[in-house]
């Protein structure tokens, strides 16, 4: 049963893109290389910022440069990540991962990554909202969508809410390579680190090849899609209000034919379906209003002429 087992997690590993994800730990190519097998991409840890008060606050891999220019001159994959510390300021978190990636010449085809497995002894929602102001800082700054890399107790815990809008690279060693658990927010998963028992981490890619891989996750060379706004359904009755966060998430809400609020929200992907959202019946079109990261609040008119408010923290997904 054992070797059955084994078997059919490498079958499973070889459907996807198999990859590896190095750092300091492992040294110079000439020492992980050989361990590794056959792989198509690798993931570079590039620097960790923190945590604040630490003796050694900034940590940059002595070997990135070295396993950066492996991987290009051997045709393989790449990703550059950082480790998170969210006692850190955002800010200086990316100055400091793209100082240090800078040198080594990130090309369009490269991927970027925010490892989120620490809290600093901070709150959930603040480690959230950190992490939501490091993802929006990277994408704009590195023109593509960042993985944001976790495993299942820690997103469970709320410390991942509002990102869902980002790749997942998960960490869940307990399931069969390809078949990771999706812990809310997100609902797929692109990354699935499945072994980390070894002198090297494994995992697999959800693509069907190098191409797809870093046509989702190199640099945007064309404009971002726009949601078809005639062609998103729903049953409203009158007008709408409508707010965009900066990472370009949109919400829509108005009077659905039943009488209470609708809303849909747009991922820059694809739109989540029109869901009430108001606790009671409304008379009119609610208006929304969204600000930072996260944030917004939606009011309507109840049937009784009292005005209601809906407050949401992870950009429209739900209302309270």
């Amino acid at each position: 049963m054992v070797n059955l087992q084994r078997n059919l997690t490498n079958a499973t590993a070889a459907a996807h893109l198999s990859g590896v994800d190095v750092s300091g730990y492992q040294g110079l190519p000439t020492q992980w290389v050989p361990d590794a097998g056959n792989f198509s991409w690798a993931a570079v840890k590039i620097t960790e910022l923190g945590p604040k008060g630490s003796t050694q606050p900034e940590y940059a891999n002595p070997d990135r440069a070295a396993d950066w220019e492996w991987l290009a001159a051997n045709k393989k994959g790449r990703i550059a990540y950082l480790f998170g510390h969210p006692s850190e300021s955002p800010t200086a978190t990316v100055d400091y991962f793209i100082s240090e990636l800078d040198p080594l010449k990130l090309d369009d085809n490269d991927g970027i990554a925010l490892d989120l497995e620490a809290n600093d002894g901070l709150t959930a929602k603040a480690v959230a909202a950190w992490a939501v102001a490091v993802q929006a800082e990277l994408k704009k700054r590195l023109d593509r969508a960042p993985l944001l890399y976790t495993f299942i107790d820690f997103a469970v815990a709320g410390n991942c809410a509002g990102l869902g809008g980002y790749p997942l690279w998960i960490a869940d060693p307990s399931s069969p390579a390809g078949h990771p658990q999706v812990p809310a927010p997100w609902k797929t998963w692109a990354i699935h680190q499945y072994d980390i028992s070894g002198s090297i981490d494994r995992d697999v890619a959800n693509y069907p090849g190098l191409p797809q891989m870093f046509a989702a996750l190199g640099k945007k060379t064309t404009a971002p899609k726009e949601p078809d706004m005639e062609n998103i359904g729903g049953s409203i009755t009158g007008g709408l209000a409508t707010g965009r966060w900066p990472n370009g998430q949109i919400v829509v809400a108005g009077l659905g034919k039943d009488g209470f609020i609708q809303a849909a929200v747009w991922d820059d992907t694809s739109w989540s379906g029109w869901k009430n959202v108001s606790p009671t019946k409304a008379i009119a079109a609610p208006s929304v209003v969204v600000w930072d990261d996260i944030h917004g609040r939606m009011y309507y008119v109840d049937e009784s002429g009292n005005v209601i408010q809906l407050i949401t923290g992870d950009r429209g997904s739900t209302w309270t």
